[in-house]
């Protein structure tokens, strides 16, 4: 769980980065989590949750608060490698964003976001060629 020390950094990052009320922390639940606004290039806005239960510890999940369709109109619901998913929860799309191998304590929650803003990007390209998201993802290494 993320305590207050790590909570006042994450907190002066995010007004350095982001602009005020694109972001909101919800800290005193049994799943702790920020939520964050992002419109992408096209102008759609979605809404991300991150879980801080086990963070930064270990990956936070991260959701879109929503179930997204692919391009067929199939739901995003499933573990899938070539659109860079996990199992839904709460009946929302997973988004992978950081595997454990490359995880560290010290990723910040605006490197998450950023990670989480680049595969919406990417979501919005596989709606308009039909191409998994794997094909456009493989090519920012």
């Amino acid at each position: 769980m993320i305590d207050r020390e790590r909570y006042e950094m994450e907190l002066a990052v995010l007004k350095r980065k982001l602009p005020e009320g694109t972001y909101h922390f919800s800290l005193g639940r049994e799943r702790p989590f920020v939520a964050f606004a992002a419109r992408t290039n096209a102008g759609h806005l979605y809404t991300i949750q991150v879980e801080l239960d086990r963070f930064p510890a270990s990956v936070p999940k991260a959701f879109v608060t929503q179930m997204l369709r692919d391009k067929d109109g199939d739901d995003l619901d499933e573990g899938l490698h070539s659109m860079h998913t996990l199992p839904s929860e709460h009946g929302w799309t997973r988004i992978c964003h950081y595997g454990t191998d490359s995880w560290s304590p010290a990723v910040s929650l605006y490197k998450v976001y950023i990670k989480c803003r680049l595969w919406l990007e990417v979501y919005e390209k596989h709606l308009q060629t039909g191409r998994p998201m794997e094909y456009y993802l493989k090519r920012q290494a």
